[in-house]
């Protein structure tokens, strides 16, 4: 098979394409047949104990202005992972990344690191919350949030689904928050420019977020947002 390799992302580079490519696990997210091409998530159990997720995709590719022709979307969602991890905001580690093409298809591959103990937003809305415990998510989604936009980066996707929370600390009193899904985010030149699609998509699709708790996340969004100092 005459194999061409489009890139392989050697920040990320545990093991190589073949065998990441030929690792199979449960399908944690099915497989999903797209007009741009094949998508899905597996369930992988590393040697070492960790629990990894690995994204395949075939024919997948994300265009903007930087590659108006397309590039494998894993390769533009690894980036943006990478990103954020440097500006401090929680994501999954990337473990591998890269992409390649054979004689009759793009296969792209980017495996990342669970986030253990963290659930998504409508789940961690589903348990008894104490009042402490949501004013302390509400302000640290709104950082998150800030921090990301201050730099230019627009998620794309700011759903529930993809907003994780963990509460940790020896007395179970400590909010973190995580972000997934940024296979549709993009780098904008303004923080303003990279806030206004996230915020009116967060606000329209926030449930099953309270109107109490999405008032106090606006008010702490803006305070971030309008601060003369990074959080």
């Amino acid at each position: 098979m005459d194999i061409q390799w489009f890139k392989h992302d050697k920040a990320a580079s545990e093991g190589d394409f073949d065998t990441w490519w030929d690792s199979y696990g449960e399908w944690f997210d099915s497989q999903d047949q797209l007009l741009s091409g094949e998508s899905g998530i597996q369930r992988l159990l590393a040697p070492d104990g960790r629990v990894l997720y690995s994204k395949r995709q075939i024919n997948h590719f994300h265009r903007d202005l930087t590659h108006p022709f397309g590039e494998p979307t894993i390769l533009h969602e690894g980036r943006a992972l990478r990103a954020l991890a440097e500006l401090g905001v929680r994501v999954p580690r990337v473990v591998f990344s890269g992409a390649r093409k054979t004689e009759t298809e793009s296969q792209a591959l980017l495996v990342t690191e669970g986030l253990e103990g963290f659930v998504c937003l409508e789940e961690w809305y589903a348990r008894p919350i104490s009042a402490d415990l949501r004013q302390q998510m509400v302000q640290q989604l709104a950082c998150t949030v800030g921090r990301m936009h201050r730099a230019g980066w627009e998620h794309g996707r700011l759903y529930p689904k993809n907003i994780f929370v963990r509460v940790s600390g020896e007395d179970d009193n400590k909010v973190e928050v995580a972000l997934l899904g940024l296979a549709k985010s993009n780098h904008r030149l303004t923080a303003h420019s990279a806030s206004l699609h996230d915020f009116e998509q967060f606000k329209q699709h926030r449930k099953p977020m309270p109107d109490e708790d999405w008032k106090a996340f606006a008010t702490a969004y803006r305070d971030v947002m309008e601060s003369d100092y990074a959080p």
